[in-house]
């Protein structure tokens, strides 16, 4: 089995292969800084990163999505103006029946009360029935709810309910008010708690709406639409403060599942030091055994519930503004459990799965060996440069912190408003002109150009109107997202490029009992952090663009999905999602490469990726199936780690423990979130310890490609590949013992 795939022809395509050089010995020292413009570009957009940061850290108020708001920004029972008014009310319900609500909000005028009103003793009260009834303007005036400023004394009730002004609400619906109960926020959160989806905001109840007679001409089916979206969206938010309760109350066993699930990654980690290929095949035929077992008992169960005609159904009930309570969503999950379909599903992914290893297994069997080898080799590497199994905590940490800026900067963001103010009155005085767009003025500079406009000055204003979102607020949210995505790519490549350093220091010393550097990873880190920074912005900017348009994609198939009547627009778009993702795939595969390259080398990215890309077309079939046969080995045993907490947990918070565990375990709302939250973690915490194997892997893999192309294992020209890859491969260097190689 040849190492390079030899012939002119080849060479041509694909390159030369790299000839002897006696004076290279592994990452060159002298070296030159590789892609500065890219880590400009990457310096100027983190200084506009902080610039939209302190937009929206100015603008922004997060206690807004905790309490009520109201029309003019006020948050109610907090603001010093509406500290006695908790409760927020809204003028026209019917303006919440319009399908962008949920994104939007409801764009009628909305203020606090102190308590939700009921002007008629549970009647729905309306102008229109007061007219009907002769009431006197006083009288009905008494009734009205109306924006703070209002003087009502001075215009009619005609004038006030007017639109567009809308200075007072024509009809109001008796509603009944709710607060947020206290009880579930000890330690042990009890199993059924308080619905509390409506806090302090008055919606009516649809029996209510319901009360009104057709002859007062009201909207009763846009005011039931509208309702009925309020719902949903304080439902949502309910939904968040169920899942709020369950952290808060299980959030010392979820970390310390979490930390259990980091020992089981780290002692794989130190089995794996000491024992790579019992760990390896361990990993291979446990997989195995695991997706054979799934596969004969979901075949069972089907077989089982065959006879079994079973059917869900799902409903909405119309009168109510509750949640569906917790036993029924979680016998939801149990009634799916109970579907014939459901299991025959497991059984096709489990045995599709199953068969695709086995045929890995029975062809790959020479690349196996070889890909255990590497595997071996890697652990090897990493047990003479220990900190290498610590290093991934220092990017993580900067992920960490990435993440946390992303969150702070987009919670400001979505909470930041700007103060709407409309121009009264007609005026064509050219300097007023200028600060006004669509009939918004900007009061500042609109009242210092109305100074110099006698003519204006008595018959236009600027009026404050309302609070509205920023109007770039949705571009500063792109630019947020971009952010996170670039920076998080960035820190990554980052520490794979440092890693990359160490480890090919590691494989091109040819005694490395003698000659291996004392702080291989430490020099690997400085090296790159003082010459090839641009390189990693450069390179971490191209998968997050693919990322970026791949997110994208997502988002506009999400937001047309119900539009979509056209089968080849789904077509098209489906493509394009699938095109990207490949793309991603393998730009990750070329720069992963590349910056094994820049590491040893020092050149820029462009260069960097074509020499590796060349050289693992030079061995293409050896390169492609290696490389995927050793990550899915890796992969094998971050879910190994992952499956045996994940068990655990779900074990745990289902209470299947004797009853003086279970004493100590909460009882839960929703018990499968943290279930879903540990599995996550733990297998992102065994990523992480398994990244290190990762990239020497692929690390080794390269420098062994080059081995083979540089050298002959005669005395001139040893091989620098260790004793084991020589051996699988037929290998060997002459007068071994004399060069001391090992």
């Amino acid at each position: 089995m040849g190492c390079c795939t030899g012939g002119s022809e080849v060479a041509d395509i694909n390159g030369h292969p790299r000839e002897f050089d006696e004076k290279f010995h592994g990452p060159i020292e002298k070296r030159s800084c590789t892609d500065v413009t890219c880590l400009l570009m990457l310096v100027a957009f983190i200084i506009g990163w902080c610039v939209i940061a302190v937009i929206g850290f100015n603008h922004g108020d997060p206690t807004i999505l905790v309490y009520p708001t109201d029309s003019y920004g006020q948050k109610c029972g907090v603001d010093e103006a509406v500290k006695d008014k908790p409760y927020l009310f809204f003028f026209d319900i019917t303006r919440c029946a319009k399908a962008n609500v949920l994104t939007d909000g409801c764009r009628t005028p909305q203020v606090c009360v102190k308590e939700c009103p009921d002007p008629n003793d549970g009647q729905p009260w309306s102008v229109k029935m007061e007219i009907a009834k002769k009431t006197t303007e006083n009288d009905i005036k008494q009734k009205l709810i109306c924006k703070y400023d209002v003087d009502k004394s001075t215009q009619t009730v005609a004038e006030l309910i007017a639109l567009p002004k809308q200075q007072c609400a024509k009809f109001i619906i008796p509603s009944k008010t709710r607060n947020i109960s206290d009880s579930s926020w000890k330690w042990k959160a009890p199993v059924k708690t308080v619905k509390s989806a409506l806090v302090r905001r008055c919606i009516p109840s649809l029996a209510n709406i319901e009360k009104f007679s057709d002859e007062e001409d009201v909207e009763k089916a846009n005011m039931k639409k509208g309702v009925a979206n309020l719902i949903e969206f304080f439902n949502t938010k309910e939904n968040l403060e169920l899942l709020f309760q369950d952290l808060k109350a299980s959030w010392v066993v979820i970390l310390g599942c979490l930390v259990v699930g980091a020992v089981v990654a780290g002692l794989w980690i130190c089995l794996m030091r000491c024992f790579a290929g019992i760990m390896v095949w361990f990993s291979l035929f446990g997989m195995i055994g695991v997706l054979g077992f799934s596969c004969y008992y979901s075949v069972d169960k089907y077989i089982e519930l065959k006879s079994v005609n079973e059917t869900i159904e799902f409903r909405r009930e119309a009168n109510t503004d509750v949640l569906i309570s917790e036993e029924e969503f979680n016998s939801q999950l149990e009634t799916y459990l109970k579907l014939k379909n459901t299991w025959l599903a497991f059984a096709i992914i489990t045995g599709t799965l199953l068969g695709i290893l086995l045929l890995i297994v029975i062809f790959l069997r020479s690349r196996l060996y070889l890909a255990v080898a590497l595997i071996k080799q890697g652990a090897r590497a990493v047990s003479e440069m220990s900190f290498t199994i610590f290093w991934p905590i220092v990017p993580w940490f900067w992920q960490v912190l990435v993440i946390g800026w992303f969150l702070l900067v987009g919670v400001y963001l979505a909470t930041a408003t700007e103060e709407v103010y409309l121009v009264n009155g007609n005026c064509t005085c050219s300097d007023t002109q200028r600060f006004i767009e669509n009939e918004r003025c900007y009061i500042k500079s609109f009242t210092k150009a109305l100074e110099s406009c006698l003519p204006c000055k008595d018959i236009s204003t600027c009026t404050y109107q309302n609070h509205q979102k920023l109007s770039q607020a949705f571009y500063f949210h792109l630019y947020n997202i971009f952010g996170v995505i670039w920076l998080l790519c960035f820190v990554n490549d980052l520490g794979d490029m440092v890693l990359a350093g160490s480890f090919a220091g590691w494989y091109w010393t040819f005694n490395r009992k003698k000659d291996l550097a004392l702080f291989p990873v430490a020099s690997s880190f400085f090296r790159t952090v003082r010459y090839h920074l641009g390189t990693v912005a450069f390179g971490s900017l191209i998968i997050s663009i693919i990322k970026f348009i791949r997110y994208f994609l997502e988002y506009v198939d999400a937001k047309t999905r119900q539009y979509q009547d056209n089968p080849a627009a789904k077509a098209v778009l489906w493509c394009m999602k699938c095109c990207f993702w490949c793309l991603e795939k393998f730009m990750k595969f070329i720069n992963r490469n590349a910056y094994i390259m820049v590491a040893v080398y020092g050149k820029n990215f462009c260069v960097s990726a074509r020499d590796s890309f060349f050289l693992v077309m030079r061995n293409a079939l050896r390169a492609f199936v290696l490389d995927k046969v050793t990550d899915f080995l890796l992969f094998l045993g971050k879910l190994v780690v992952t499956g045996i907490v994940a068990i655990g947990s779900f074990y745990i918070f289902t209470h299947r423990f004797p009853d003086s565990v279970n004493e100590n375990i909460p009882e839960l709302n929703f018990y499968l979130v943290p279930v879903i939250i540990i599995t996550i973690g733990v297998y992102c915490i065994a990523s992480v310890f398994f990244s290190v194997y990762e990239m020497a892997v692929d690390t080794l893999f390269l420098c062994f490609l080059e081995d083979c192309e540089r050298n002959d294992g005669s005395p001139e020209k040893p091989y620098y590949m260790p004793k084991e890859l020589m051996l699988i491969l037929g290998k060997q260097n002459k007068k071994l013992e004399q060069n001391g190689a090992k």
